[in-house]
């Protein structure tokens, strides 16, 4: 004596709210199930009534193995054991007759009619396949959402699936990856269990007007709304409802996809959710080089740390057209991502502050007075003159030479520093505008060392004019001999 019944009706109510293509869904992906070459669905109005005939052929050999799986729920499926098949529960077909007023199945092994009066089993047989043939209530809204639905199925290699007499078109993935992810097969007992398995995730295009969807084996089960279809070739560890995973799993998938498509993605892709959330769990598991892309794309291809150690490196990067990232920026497990890829590094590390003799600087090559050439010392005077006019003090000057420290000058605790392994004899023995330039430049921090400050804006400009009207009154200053 069975524990419970279902009620029939109820059931079908149910189900309504996941809309009608899942109908066809179910019934397309139990013909690729077995050994089928062609699959064909019709799905017609009843002229003067608000039902359909939906009816759906396939050519496989043995057809329909067990036709008590038709209307047994939960019955033992032999889909269970092979994590290439797309079944598992043995509720589809029971789903789909749910929201019938009648329909049958036939196959290699017989046929079953449902109707008013019941079920019953007949003794007619497909010499080859099985045939679902279904009456149910559809809007014309439904009917327009079932053709739709149809030509979002990837049809497998091999396989022809045509609905209402044309072939549905066949997709090709742009990428393939292949990949470890979770699956679901049934054990010796016959209990679902969720195992690791090798298996491929193809890669689609979405058309005009599609959401971005996970696929299992063709069938789509989840809208994801990514850049990207992707379809997994084996099992997906679903709900009984076939509309949802875990999302640990889903957040795998995205970061495998994101992973091989790095070099694709646009600006925009780099903020998505897909991307955000790939990154959140398993952003230290990507490629360098996608995290790499994902910042260039999101902070631009000259990006820094800001360094709270070298408040002046920050200000200098600016200055060179870097992006200065924050910690609010990124998430922790963003940071750690970064991080992990060397995708960016401290300002202090890229466009470090010209501190050759502060603590923790990096000590230079000083060159002796006896070292200097006339035209230094003629650059070294010229220097020190202006000071003395400009800032009303006198400063020292030193010459080191050291082509690993990149800034040809700085200034500080009134010395002033001019490197001769960047500027190069060409520069002292060159034209006084360009030395006066970096003369101005040094002399100018003495009363504010940030370049990008109103302050240091409006020293420079004090200090250029007082220098152009010593050039008018008094240019023997400016004579740098020879």
């Amino acid at each position: 004596m069975q524990w419970f019944d279902v009620d029939k009706e109820g059931l079908g109510k149910l189900l309504e709210r996941r809309g009608k293509e899942w109908v066809l869904f179910e019934l397309i992906q139990n013909a690729l199930d077995e050994e089928t070459k062609e699959v064909e669905v019709t799905l017609e109005r009843i002229a003067g009534t608000k039902y359909v005939n939906l009816v759906v052929r396939d050519d496989s050999p043995r057809g329909f193995a067990n036709l008590e799986h038709a209307f047994v729920l939960f019955a033992e499926s032999g889909k269970k054991v092979d994590a290439t098949k797309r079944g598992r529960f043995n509720v589809g077909e029971k789903a789909v007759l749910a929201t019938c007023v009648e329909a049958s199945i036939a196959s290699t092994t017989g046929t079953v009619v449902f109707d008013s009066s019941g079920r019953r089993r007949t003794g007619r047989k497909t010499e080859r396949g099985s045939v679902f043939s279904g009456r149910m209530r559809m809007t014309s809204e439904e009917i327009s959402q079932c053709s739709a639905a149809v030509k979002r199925l990837i049809v497998p290699p091999g396989v022809t699936l045509r609905f209402n007499g044309g072939e549905v078109m066949r997709r090709e993935p742009i990428a393939t990856v292949q990949a470890t992810l979770q699956t679901e097969v049934a054990d010796a007992e016959g209990f679902l269990r969720r195992s690791m398995r090798v298996t491929n995730i193809g890669i689609y295009e979405t058309l005009e007007g599609e959401e971005a969807c996970l696929y299992e084996m063709g069938i789509p089960v989840v809208g994801t709304g990514d850049r990207w279809h992707c379809d997994v070739g084996q099992k997906v560890p679903l709900s009984i409802d076939r509309d949802s995973v875990p999302p640990a799993y889903l957040a795998k998938v995205r970061a495998l996809v994101l992973d091989e498509m790095a070099a694709r993605l646009e600006a925009d892709d780099s903020t998505s959710t897909w991307v955000k959330d790939a990154v959140q769990r398993f952003g230290e598991e990507l490629k360098p080089e996608t995290v790499t892309r994902l910042v260039e794309l999101r902070f631009g291809q000259k990006s820094v740390i800001f360094d709270p150690s070298d408040q002046e490196a920050n200000r200098i990067a600016v200055a060179n057209g870097y992006s200065v990232v924050h910690g609010s920026q990124l998430s922790k497990q963003e940071w750690a991502a970064v991080r992990s890829a060397g995708a960016l590094l401290p300002a202090g590390q890229v466009t470090p502050s010209p501190r050759p003799y502060s603590e923790g600087g990096r000590e230079q090559s000083v060159l002796s007075r006896d070292k200097w050439t006339a035209r230094m010392c003629a650059v070294a005077g010229l220097a020190q003159r202006l000071a003395q006019r400009l800032l009303g003090f006198e400063i020292t000057v030193v010459m080191v030479s050291d082509v690993g420290w990149r800034f040809a000058a700085t200034y500080g605790g009134r010395t002033l520093t001019m490197n001769l392994g960047v500027l190069g004899h060409k520069w002292f023995d060159g034209k006084l505008a360009a030395i006066l330039d970096l003369i101005l430049h040094e002399l100018s921090h003495e009363h504010e060392s940030n370049h990008l400050s109103r302050e240091y804006f409006a020293a420079i400009t004090k200090l250029g004019g007082q220098m152009a009207v010593l050039a008018l009154e008094e240019p023997a200053i400016f004579d740098l001999g020879g």
